[in-house]
């Protein structure tokens, strides 16, 4: 499986072990797949829940959005979403089944059927008529997407005019794009990471706009994503529990961006809010 070029497979196989607490009957249990965002977060899902917030805030969500989540991992932003925001209505497109029957389940039983909509689908064959959403979100997705700028095109299709779309995702640090060596490229192929997808922020944006988007703002946070998340890491391979790991970060650790040199080794060494809007 670790070879495999399916990023369903990928995905399933890393949140095996969520499912099987599921069936356990830890049904409360967080189901988060990001990151995470540590700049306030002590507890992996506070951290991963600030980071959608993020996404959310970046977004302008509110309660006239028809919003369409790609790659929803869980839906747990999904769910988040709509209790902060009260958005209308929220469609989810993900690739894997596994994921899909669990969020679809979690809305079945929290009553949420109505405005949540999950559903087996890609991101670069999006199976909607243009301007059908006001929103689209990818929290943590679009590096997997073979490829991320066909899913721009998609992205500025399905939105309507004056829509957003807004992303989280994984790229290379500005200068770190050229010459990566076969190791970085075994890596990438075992996490699912197309290498025409490896660019910075800037070509990034450059991207978007020939997409058609205008005000296109991208910006690293990666110095509260990936000092934390290295932390934490480290407490769940010594057995720590995924709820109960506490993190403390000093102020040395999130200045020189703990953990980077194993985002580094993936050749995704930035952690980028992008946001950009259609012409209205």
């Amino acid at each position: 499986m670790l070879f495999s070029k399916d990023p369903a497979d990928y995905y399933e196989f890393i949140g095996r072990d969520i499912v099987l607490g599921m069936d356990a009957g830890r049904e409360d249990d967080p189901t988060w797949l990001n990151l995470g965002y540590w700049e306030q977060a002590r507890t992996y899902p506070e951290a991963a829940a600030a980071l959608a917030t993020l996404l959310g805030e970046q977004a302008q969500l509110n309660r006239q959005d028809r919003v369409l989540d790609v790659g929803f991992g869980f839906g747990d932003q999904d769910f988040l979403w709509l209790e902060r925001y009260a958005v209308e209505h929220i469609t989810g497109v993900n690739i894997s089944p596994m994921h899909v029957e669990q969020a679809q389940a979690r809305a079945a039983r929290e009553g949420l059927g109505g405005r949540l909509d999950f559903r087996l689908g890609s991101a670069t064959e999006l199976a909607f008529e243009a301007a059908s959403f006001s929103k689209v979100t990818a929290l943590e997705s679009a590096f997997h997407f073979d490829t991320r700028v066909q899913f721009f095109a998609e992205a500025f299709r399905v939105l309507r005019p004056g829509g957003t779309l807004s992303i989280a995702d994984c790229l290379p640090w500005p200068g770190d794009v050229e010459g990566f060596d076969w190791k970085t490229r075994m890596v990438l192929r075992r996490c699912c990471v197309p290498l025409v997808n490896m660019y910075d922020r800037d070509e990034y944006c450059r991207h978007l706009e020939a997409a058609g988007f205008v005000n296109v703002e991208a910006r690293s946070i990666r110095e509260y994503v990936f000092p934390g998340c290295a932390k934490y890491r480290a407490l769940r391979l010594a057995g720590d529990s995924l709820r109960d790991a506490t993190i403390e970060l000093s102020e040395a650790e999130i200045a020189s961006c703990l953990g980077l040199e194993g985002f580094q080794a993936m050749g995704l060494s930035d952690y980028a809010l992008i946001r950009a809007d259609k012409p209205g």
